[in-house]
């Protein structure tokens, strides 16, 4: 990861992005690295859902050639605490961007921007679209959703979550745990069947030479 200031524009780059933060707007380009179209597509077509919601970014144009989003930039930071009220007010957002048919695979704090206890939700590469309103592809990822959003609200003030919220948490924990083990016994047998390459022939096949310039 690097960080770095370019006259008033905050640059913060890993090995799969480059997100150049102004004053008003955010550029997110997306390297070419594995999945990459995939990632950038669903960040897309989520901020084109979410367009015209408060709490989300507004897209301002996007270049499928190169794979980058100009979008507005919110304001606000991390807080490694947070209050009742911006726990109620990322509530109401999970709401409304669960209306509007974007359901996240996790809600990390690092992705929430608080200020004056409003919440704002950035970064959308891992979501899931909604097609029809019947999909038990969608019915499941509505219900992961809410499982990150009471996760995460219990382990900020666990008292604001009732009786039957807290039961729905620890049903979906013990559920989460035995898919755990399957999804490390599976990557186990992956590393056992696969075909090992040479390091870094991967690497630098998906080098993105925009991210020298």
């Amino acid at each position: 990861m690097i960080g770095s200031l370019v006259g008033m524009i905050s640059i913060y780059e890993t090995g799969k992005m480059r997100v150049e933060i102004g004053d008003e707007e955010v550029v997110k380009t997306f390297k070419i690295r594995p999945s990459y179209k995939k990632r950038y597509s669903r960040e897309k077509f989520a901020l084109l859902r979410l367009k015209g919601l408060s709490g989300f970014p507004e897209i301002i144009k996007y270049k499928d050639d190169d794979t980058t989003l100009t979008m507005t930039r919110l304001l606000g930071e991390n807080k490694e605490q947070l209050s009742d009220e911006a726990l109620q007010h990322l509530c109401l957002l999970v709401d409304r961007m669960l209306c509007a048919g974007v359901a996240r695979h996790s809600l990390p704090e690092r992705d929430l921007l608080i200020k004056d206890d409003k919440v704002s939700i950035v970064d959308f590469e891992r979501v899931t679209l909604r097609g029809s309103t019947w999909s038990p592809i969608w019915f499941f990822s509505k219900k992961v959703t809410r499982f990150h959003l009471l996760r995460l609200i219990s382990r900020h003030n666990p008292a604001l979550l009732s009786e039957e919220e807290k039961n729905k948490l620890a049903y979906f924990s013990n559920v989460r745990e035995k898919l755990q083990v399957l999804k490390r016994l599976r990557t186990k047998g992956r590393k056992v069947w696969r075909p090992k390459t040479k390091p870094g022939v991967y690497t630098n096949k998906f080098e993105s030479t925009k991210a020298k310039k």
